[in-house]
């Protein structure tokens, strides 16, 4: 395997300096941290906590590093990823910038602990499936608002990704959505299972 980052660095006994002053530490990863405090804190971590902690596919990130890496780059300086030996970790103040690039397209999770009210107040995609296990309508509900409205990324937040096959919801859109509906009292359509189309209130 290429060398991991350490390309512009003495490796040869000569002088000059192993660490930068940032990957001297091994740090875990305080549960309590919000997502900005982790992004902010310097050291190392592994890469299985970080992925835990941001919600991020851990193979899609060792993909990247090593695509990288066979190109002839350092996926440590542009990522801040490398492999040690059989651990995977992660130099925070690089990979927070490479974060930032990637942040948009994240998937996030829709957390135990939240209600309603705090799934709404999130910002983000997620998946439809799991947003409607928290608030009072069906998923079924919600895709056919989706699927009649050409503009439903737009005016709803919520729309059929074709990568995943799953319909996903950009929160803020869709909570401003579900806030019309709720406190406006207008009904949505449905099917009922003959195939025709009723009205059910949803305030």
């Amino acid at each position: 395997m290429a060398k991991l980052g350490w390309q512009n660095r003495a490796d040869d006994g000569s002088q000059g300096p192993v660490f930068h002053s940032d990957e001297m530490r091994l740090s875990g990863v305080d549960p309590d941290w919000t997502e900005s405090d982790f992004l902010e804190k310097e050291g190392i971590f592994y890469l299985k906590d970080v992925a835990h902690k941001l919600e991020i596919p851990s193979s899609e990130i060792k993909k990247h590093a090593l695509d990288l890496e066979k190109s002839g780059k350092s996926a440590w300086e542009i990522m801040g990823v490398r492999k040690t030996w059989t651990h995977w970790i992660v130099r925070m103040t690089v990979f927070s910038k490479y974060f930032e690039t990637i942040a948009p397209e994240r998937i996030r999770k829709v957390a135990p602990q939240w209600d309603a009210n705090q799934l709404l107040a999130q910002k983000g995609k997620f998946f439809l499936s799991e947003v409607c296990d928290k608030i009072p309508f069906t998923a079924d509900q919600i895709r056919y608002q989706a699927r009649h409205n050409p503009h439903s990324r737009r005016d709803l937040g919520v729309w059929k990704e074709n990568k995943h096959k799953s319909y996903l919801v950009d929160m803020v859109p869709f909570s401003a959505w579900i806030k019309r509906i709720w406190f406006s009292g207008l009904n949505i359509k449905t099917k009922t299972k003959s195939g025709k189309r009723k009205k059910v209130s949803v305030c």
